[in-house]
């Protein structure tokens, strides 16, 4: 495919200076004594009816990941987050949100519009297929896939279960989906977002957030849904 037509992805690159940061390392779980969590700004909360949801569509607990495909902390990163939700019993879901750094030029943005394309034309199961095969291939830092037989972005998304190549061809060039990653940059700005991974954790009970960056272990997860829960309503 010959992806993202280059007029559409400069009105992209010039709504994207915002104060967007460098990746954010791993982190500790505690510097000095002091949480790595803090607060954030407004959340959109997850809705499946919008967006690609992993885990049940309502959850007493939402993990909302701000992910670039080319960064090398969100290959790191990995599949924890998925992690969390299969091990909650239901309690928990994650939003992989898609932030394609300019930093990481044209493969990062060309990842993000194929796996925003995906999850609208079939499923989210199969926006996390390509996100997680991608994110296990990529060299990251603008490089992209490695120039093998049998790998590009097109044979990612047949693997992930696109069928229909041209449609998902013809959704990557829209002038819409360069808008919807335009205005996911201005909510990852609202929140607060400085880099990626930027990771949010949302008592969709109570409306709590709390944020952190960077490649964390499991058990960051688990602490930040531990202490959101203890907080209770108002």
């Amino acid at each position: 495919m010959n992806f993202l037509r280059h007029v559409l992805v400069r009105p992209l690159l010039a709504g994207a200076a915002l104060a967007l940061c460098a990746a954010a390392p791993a982190l500790a779980a505690d510097t000095d004594g002091q949480s790595i969590w803090h607060g954030a700004g407004p959340v959109t909360p997850v809705d499946a009816a919008r967006e690609p949801v992993y885990g049940q569509p309502a959850s007493d607990f939402s993990v909302i990941v701000w992910l670039d495909p080319e960064c090398p902390y969100c290959k790191e990163l990995g599949r924890t987050p998925e992690k969390v939700v299969d091990a909650s019993g239901g309690r928990v879901n994650l939003a992989v949100r898609l932030l394609p750094l300019p930093m990481h030029g044209r493969p990062a943005l060309i990842a993000a519009a194929t796996a925003l394309c995906i999850g609208q034309q079939t499923s989210a199961p199969a926006y996390y297929r390509f996100l997680d095969r991608y994110m296990e291939l990529t060299r990251t830092n603008g490089a992209g896939l490695p120039e093998k037989p049998g790998i590009s972005v097109e044979a990612l998304a047949k693997a992930a279960g696109v069928a229909d190549l041209a449609a998902l061809d013809g959704c990557v060039h829209a002038p819409g989906t360069v808008e919807a990653l335009g205005q996911e940059f201005n909510a990852a700005n609202v929140a607060g977002v400085t880099g990626t991974p930027a990771i949010v954790v949302r008592d969709n009970r109570t409306g709590r957030v709390t944020m952190t960056e960077g490649a964390i272990p499991l058990e960051e997860f688990n602490r930040a849904i531990r202490t959101l829960g203890a907080q209770g309503a108002d």
